[in-house]
């Protein structure tokens, strides 16, 4: 599950939340009253501030991405093909 903290007043939690929606991960966002940067936990992974954050949400969109890109009704199966018979439809 991805977690943000994040302080007060942060002007980027609505943009995150509606990234992340679109990514469809649980995610839970925390408002951290003694926090001065946002920071991150995916798994074990852990990021601080909002370049990182920004980054992490990038890869992810990224993952979602190929992960569609690299379903297998886009293919279309030619025994004759080059590639192993496999055509991007």
């Amino acid at each position: 599950m991805i977690t943000i903290y994040y302080p007060p007043n942060s002007h980027l939690i609505s943009t995150w939340q509606d990234r992340l929606n679109q990514l469809a991960f649980k995610y839970e966002l925390i408002q951290d009253d003694a926090a001065t940067e946002p920071r991150l936990q995916d798994g074990e992974e852990h990021t601080e501030g909002i370049p990182a954050i920004e980054a992490h949400l990038e890869s992810l969109e990224q993952f979602k991405k190929d992960w569609y890109d690299s379903r297998c009704d886009r293919y279309d199966f030619e025994p004759d093909a080059p590639g192993y018979g496999f055509t991007k439809i």
